[in-house]
């Protein structure tokens, strides 16, 4: 049991990683290659990593047990839904069918993250430059400006110096309010990738309006990719919607999969009809699950919708992205306009004295 413990506080792996192995295993099993040898030479690559001692154990649990499944458990680096899917493939006898799944699932998963990701680092990097570009204003070119007024007899307590004042404390007043933008953005970041806040992640996706909607279409990919996989699987759909159930991480989404659940076996409903009630998909795509229910092409109607939805939020990813970008280059070009015309007009005007 201490064993156990020890492994699953080891660090998982990634999903590029994850979209791999699920690959690699597919091939191994579609070359009718003996299950251990291929997990041997899969374990191979990993000798001089971090993750050495997890595929020793795989490697060695496959080889005693014949289970892929019971050498995942031990490795304790692999995350439990696949876990669970792979227990299923053993079940069924398709075991490369779903490691070919599940190869196409993470990397699924891997291109959303990138997505998101994305979506937070531009902006964040244009709020540095931004930031930067203020604090040489301020920090270099403000003081330097301030000794050429004083070799000219003018003071800070000029109409000139007011001037120069008024944009050094605006200067230092958006440097404060970027600061505060840059913090806010970190914390983000930072709760987005540990998945141990996941009720602190969660809470940002319902207060930002933009990433609620992609919240939803995120989950609503996640689910119908998940029920095709597992109908793919010959899973009845009240055991389907049971395993997708324990691996969704958001209360909402999650309590929405039990009503549908408790919909179907406690009122009668049929999937499209609980589908419908809880609101997860668009009322056109709720008509193609009903078609598609009837003419008993659920799985693949499933499918066609992890993928409509997977592009939508693609598509809503580079309209926030599109416009937050412009946007930012559009205010920074203001500021330090705005900063910049308050230092040098006075100082025009001195020299248009002068001539």
């Amino acid at each position: 049991m201490e064993n156990t413990i020890e492994r699953g506080k080891k660090a998982k792996l990634s999903l590029d990683e994850l979209s791999v192995i699920c690959e690699q295993l597919a091939l191994i099993l579609r070359a009718g290659l003996p299950l251990h040898d291929g997990v041997e030479a899969l374990a191979d690559p990993y000798q001089d990593t971090r993750h050495a001692e997890s595929f020793a154990a795989l490697s060695q649990k496959v080889v005693e047990t014949g289970s892929l499944y019971t050498g995942m458990q031990h490795a304790g680096v692999f995350p439990p839904y696949l876990m669970e899917m792979t227990g299923i493939g053993e079940k069924t006898g398709e075991l490369q069918k779903v490691m070919e799944q599940m190869a196409a699932y993470y990397e699924r998963e891997a291109k959303i993250k990138r997505a998101i990701q994305n979506a937070i680092t531009y902006p964040l990097l244009l709020i540095v430059m931004m930031a930067g570009l203020i604090t040489v204003l301020i920090v270099q070119v403000l003081p330097v400006l301030e000794d050429v007024m004083r070799g000219m007899g003018l003071g800070m307590d000029s109409a000139y110096g007011g001037w120069m004042s008024v944009g050094a404390n605006l200067g230092k007043g958006i440097l404060i309010v970027t600061g505060v933008l840059i913090v806010i953005a970190l914390v983000m970041v930072l709760v987005l990738k540990n998945s141990a806040n996941s009720s602190a992640r969660q809470w940002i996706f319902r207060v930002i309006s933009p990433l609620r909607r992609m919240n939803s279409k995120l989950y609503a990919s996640r689910f119908a990719a998940n029920m095709g996989m597992m109908l793919g699987n010959g899973y009845p759909l009240d055991e389907s919607l049971g395993l997708i159930h324990g691996i969704i991480t958001d209360d909402e989404i999650r309590a929405r999969v039990n009503q549908c659940r408790e919909g179907m076996q406690e009122e009668g409903m049929s999937f499209p009809e609980a589908v419908e009630k809880i609101g997860l998909f668009e009322k056109l795509h709720c008509r193609m699950i009903k078609v598609g229910f009837q003419a008993g092409q659920t799985e693949r109607v499933m499918n066609r919708l992890a993928g409509i939805y997977e592009e939508e939020m693609d598509d809503a990813i580079q309209r926030i992205v599109s416009i937050i970008e412009p946007s930012l280059v559009a205010l920074m070009s203001i500021i330090i306009g705005a900063i910049l015309l308050s230092v040098m007009l006075p100082l025009l005007s001195i020299m248009g004295g002068m001539i």
